[in-house]
């Protein structure tokens, strides 16, 4: 019997590709029953990931009501086996005080209904140091109380939990204005010579997959995720040999700017340089040969790879 997994963020880029990681399997059908979550299943997002495999069924629902995506969910596949947890603490009715109250419910509601393995998709606040690390930055803050709940609530039950650290994502690189703006504030922040960690949602979706396939391995661990590590003008280069431009920016002092008008960035990539990341990439490509550079984003998963 396959086992069913929730999905939380389904349309979105972390939940979206912890689904394309789970269905890449051929034998993915009989393993998995994905439960993707959505407030609007009509969509045009929710229709085009129902539509890449019939092994997921769409559940609707919202984070502030989570006994009812339960619900709604173990009306198609009962019992759900694993849950993949990600909050946003940006957009319509959304910051940090409800991206923490809706982390902590569903682990509570989890709990609640026996879930095997619980899935948490965090944030890297010093590689090791993260648990215990909360930092100043109020979105990082939220993840840590999360993470926290999750350790201290699992500890005497039957669920397990892996929690996922990404770093700064390649994917902040979007065509247009806001893509450029992130390359502004990487300028206006960080020193010529300081390097910033980037990964790939791509190979965020991969661990959260293997967490679900091996979760012998990754019980009860926590694993920080970077791809590569790299000055601004190191990333340029990169842009440069992969596509024939440097890597897109508009003026630093409009990134000054936005981080002075947006506290939470400006604390953020202050953060960046004096503290920053802390992932060890060599010992995360020994567990993934397949981890993506930079330049490996670009070529194959970019909205800016060649035609």
């Amino acid at each position: 019997m396959s086992k069913g997994i929730l999905i939380t963020g389904a349309t979105g880029k972390q939940g979206g590709a912890t689904i394309d990681a789970l269905i890449s399997s051929p034998s993915h059908s009989s393993d998995f029953t994905i439960l993707a979550v959505t407030r609007n299943p009509s969509s045009a997002s929710a229709t085009a990931l129902q539509n890449k495999s019939p092994a997921i069924k769409l559940v609707t629902g919202d984070l502030n009501d989570v006994p009812g995506i339960f619900n709604a969910a173990e009306a198609i596949h009962k019992p759900v086996h694993g849950v993949f947890s990600v909050q946003t603490f940006a957009g319509q009715g959304q910051n940090v005080d409800t991206e923490e109250k809706q982390g902590k419910a569903l682990i509570d509601e989890a709990l609640k209904r026996g879930v095997n393995h619980f899935v948490y998709t965090s944030v890297d606040r010093g590689g090791d140091k993260s648990l215990d690390n909360p930092t100043n930055i109020p979105h990082f803050r939220s993840k840590h109380n999360i993470e926290r709940h999750l350790v201290d609530s699992a500890k005497d039950s039957n669920m397990s939990y892996t929690i996922l650290r990404p770093t700064a994502f390649m994917d902040n690189w979007v065509p247009g204005f806001m893509g450029k703006m992130f390359g502004a504030m990487w300028t206006s922040a960080l020193a010529p010579d300081r390097k910033l960690q980037l990964i790939s949602t791509k190979d965020i979706g991969f661990f959260a997959a293997q967490a679900f396939r091996n979760p012998d391995r990754f019980n009860n661990r926590a694993v920080s995720l970077a791809g590569d590590e790299l000055t601004f003008a190191e990333a340029s280069k990169v842009w440069q040999d992969t596509v024939g431009y440097g890597a897109p920016a508009t003026y630093s002092f409009m990134g000054g700017g936005l981080m002075w008008a947006v506290k939470e960035l400006g604390t953020m990539f202050r953060w960046f340089e004096t503290d920053g990341y802390q992932v060890d990439i060599p010992a995360l490509k020994k567990e993934h040969p397949g981890l993506q550079t930079l330049g490996d984003w670009i070529e194959k998963e970019s909205a800016f790879k060649k035609q």
